[in-house]
């Protein structure tokens, strides 16, 4: 074991302190399935932003990002960045018509914009980004980090305590999420926010005086190119350039925030429009902050851990954690850790038990009460778990978790996201010009993702410009194919008035979605409070300071 028995004992105590606190939120039962799936649309502010970064920041951040920082630098961060402004989009020209559209899950969206069979497509999308990029990774990390603290990845049944990992986490995550639904996942939420917040403040603070003090920093950490690691500026054909990331990071980054079921979830269930707004703006200021706790503690480690070819890259946090954390300590991060991949986990069982109980379930069994769609989604829910588990050992076949993640993330979303763009700013978007570009969509992310991420294509790949063999270079390029296609096709090709009725849907009333007088005053300091956040940020971790 690389921790000491305190470390274990406090690992073990928040273990059995979260699952407790999920089971206690759930002596009340659910009623129904929107109660279950949407929290009866009661939650405030604090608690949806909490829950909506606990549920992006996850362990395949924590694992996959901070590993990808020890590699590249602090641009990897980068990634938050651009999350916490398409929070502060999701606010401003997303929540309002999602909200008075009464969705229950946000593919519904598509099929009240444009055709029951748009929402199907979408619900697919959804369903193999959850799957894929949020619970199957979170155990596959989950896993990983499991086995290297109790030292099990070096016994001789390793494989069959990697596995045993997998399953503990799942059912530990599975146990309070089946019970209370979203509002038990959003209070747990709540609290492992807390406690990953402290856990990486911890880490960046124990890790600079390792190195000897904030002077260091700014001494002798560089890429193999010469240029600060500590810097977010990267030349526009670097991997993680400034091009790549506002084409390829951005795509991804509000087909994510901004569509994907996981958040929308969340900000559905807001009790007004004022606290799901605010949510998504507090969660755009987490989201900044966990540059400083995550991505930051991977440079760090790569600094103090230079020339050790055995420090391995999705191990980078976790070394950092057990090389400069003192007793006590190294357990509360650890368990900040081990929340993080229960936030995944839940997160993603819950959104996607209610995609395919009403996306799907309630199709098919028409006339079901809430009570009988509960139910089934349960059922649904315990047998995903379970798919999740199988297939998570297998991400160990790419080259770090996170070029995982960007490769599952960025040839989904193309399609998806030129749709949701369409059908809330083109009026002329008609029904089947959005289905054929779904269809494009998926069609061309297939092949992309084959031909660059499966290793008998690797002579394919090999031919292509050295530029378009990234995942977020070529998922631009799919991107602009399905926008054409869009535009062409609602502009010249057949249009009826269903597509009339249709253009309209998204211009929402009702007295729900108004804010007060203070609120729209407090929401739009917050605004301004966060973008000036996001921009100081930026000037700090730049040339000007990082030469």
């Amino acid at each position: 074991m690389k921790i000491s028995v305190l470390d274990s004992l406090i690992i073990l105590l928040y273990f059995v302190g979260i699952i407790g606190l999920g089971l206690w939120i759930s002596r009340r039962q659910a009623k129904g399935g929107r109660e279950f799936f949407l929290a009866g649309g009661t939650m405030k502010w604090p608690f949806i932003g909490a829950s909506l970064f606990a549920t992006n920041i996850s362990s395949q951040q924590f694992v996959g990002q901070a590993g990808l920082a020890f590699a590249v630098g602090i641009i990897a961060g980068g990634f938050q960045l651009v999350g916490a402004f398409c929070f502060i989009l999701l606010s401003a020209f997303f929540i309002r018509t999602y909200m008075g559209l009464r969705l229950a899950t946000s593919p519904e969206f598509f099929e009240k914009r444009y055709s029951g069979r748009c929402r199907v497509v979408v619900s697919f999308i959804n369903l193999m980004m959850i799957i894929l990029g949020n619970i199957a990774a979170a155990l596959y990390a989950g896993a990983l980090v499991l086995t290297h603290l109790l030292g099990w990845d070096q016994l001789p049944n390793a494989e069959f305590l990697y596995w045993l990992a997998i399953f503990l986490i799942g059912i530990a995550a599975g146990t309070y999420t089946l019970m209370g639904g979203l509002k038990a996942v959003i209070y747990c939420d709540f609290v492992q926010m807390v406690v990953l917040m402290l856990g990486g403040a911890f880490l960046l603070y124990f890790g600079i005086r390792e190195l000897g003090g904030i002077e260091a920093v700014f001494v002798g950490n560089v890429d193999d190119a010469g240029r600060s690691m500590w810097s977010l500026l990267r030349p526009w054909d670097h991997a993680f350039g400034w091009l790549p990331m506002l084409t390829g990071g951005l795509i991804l980054g509000v087909h994510g925030h901004c569509t994907d079921q996981d958040y929308i979830q969340r900000a559905l269930s807001a009790g007004s429009l004022y606290h799901a707004k605010m949510g998504a703006l507090f969660a755009g200021v987490l989201k900044t902050l966990a540059l400083l706790f995550i991505a930051a503690p991977g440079v760090v480690a790569a600094q103090l851990f230079q020339g050790q070819e055995i420090i391995a890259r999705d191990n980078a946090y976790v070394s950092l954690l057990t090389e400069v954390m003192p007793v006590g300590l190294l357990g509360l991060c650890l368990a900040g850790l081990l929340a993080a991949i229960m936030s995944s986990v839940d997160s993603g069982l819950c959104a996607c038990g209610s995609l395919l109980t009403y996306d799907f379930f309630a199709k098919i069994k028409k006339g079901a009460t809430d009570k009988e769609l509960l139910k089934d989604g349960r059922i649904i829910m315990v047998i995903l778990l379970v798919f999740c588990m199988l297939i998570a050992p297998f991400i160990r076949n790419f080259q770090g978790l996170f070029n995982y993640l960007l490769a599952v993330w960025a040839f989904l979303a193309p399609g998806v996201f030129v749709t949701v763009l369409f059908g809330l700013f083109y009026k002329r978007s008609t029904e089947k010009a959005a289905f054929w570009t779904l269809s494009i969509g998926v069609i061309l992310g297939l092949l992309s993702f084959s031909l660059l991420n499966l290793p008998f294509l690797s002579t394919l790949k090999s031919q292509l410009p050295l530029f378009f063999q990234n995942n977020l270079n070529l998922s631009p390029w799919v991107t602009i194919v399905c926008a054409i296609n869009m535009y062409l096709m609602s502009k010249y090709g057949y249009r009826d008035s269903e597509d009339d009725k249709r253009s309209n849907i998204v211009a929402v009333e009702g007295e729900d979605l108004t804010m007060t007088p203070d609120e729209t005053r407090s929401y739009r300091r917050f605004l301004f409070g966060l973008a000036s956040f996001i921009t100081l940020m930026i000037l700090f971790f730049s040339p000007v300071v990082f030469s």
